[in-house]
């Protein structure tokens, strides 16, 4: 074979390769497609049996001269890659992920700063009861330099029978003892409607583990 002959099937090559790349791209560009129709119908990213099938096909099709096994194992890896832009693409639309926002999220109130590497001790009551039991809590936390109080005005329990809490009520008892002592307000809110009212006495809003899943909430 000659070197023209040699270049003139490099030449070749590269126009596959690029064509190649062209169909990589577009069936890319329709598993991502795929990807945010299976979110948004709530199915799984994976189908093994969709994979074996599309696999099996491509098995009868193929003319060789790449053996099945070979052909099986690029595709392999194809659906592999497409299956990571899927999960890539989720990952960019919620506000925890790195690829969204790669910074750390620091927040600041007042002269305290919450988040980048800064630790931030947060204390308080599990339930707001009295005055007198918040005076007691916020003067120990002064005393000891924490700067945010919390303190539970909600209380949903396992029994209706149960202590709920003391509500707006306990909001309001646990930003005047704040007040008084210089401290920020954290508290958890379990339900929408206690949002606006909320703000009016509270610096942070806390979202419990149980309202993780409350989506009308957050």
């Amino acid at each position: 074979m000659s070197s023209k002959e040699l270049e003139n099937l490099r030449e070749q090559v590269d126009v596959v390769n690029q064509q190649l790349l062209e169909l990589l791209n577009r069936r890319a560009a329709l598993s991502q497609q795929i990807g945010k129709q299976k979110e948004k119908q709530g199915v799984p990213k994976f189908d093994p049996i969709r994979e074996k099938l599309m696999l099996d096909q491509l098995s009868e099709m193929n003319q060789g001269p790449f053996d099945d096994q070979t052909i099986k194992h690029i595709f392999k890896e194809i659906f592999k890659a497409s299956l990571q832009l899927q999960k890539n693409d989720l990952q960019e639309h919620l506000l925890v992920s790195r690829k969204r926002k790669n910074e750390d999220t620091v927040i600041e109130i007042q002269d305290v700063k919450i988040g980048g590497g800064a630790h931030t001790l947060i204390a308080g009551p599990c339930s707001v009861e009295s005055y007198d039991q918040l005076r007691k809590v916020a003067a120990v936390l002064k005393e000891n330099g924490i700067r945010v109080i919390r303190g539970g005005a909600f209380k949903p329990r396992t029994s209706p029978y149960d202590f709920q809490g003391l509500g707006i009520e306990g909001l309001k008892m646990l930003k005047e003892v704040a007040d008084e002592y210089g401290l920020i307000t954290i508290s958890e809110i379990v339900n929408p409607v206690h949002m606006e009212l909320a703000e009016q006495y509270l610096d942070i809003i806390q979202i419990g583990a149980r309202n993780m899943q409350n989506f009308e909430l957050l």
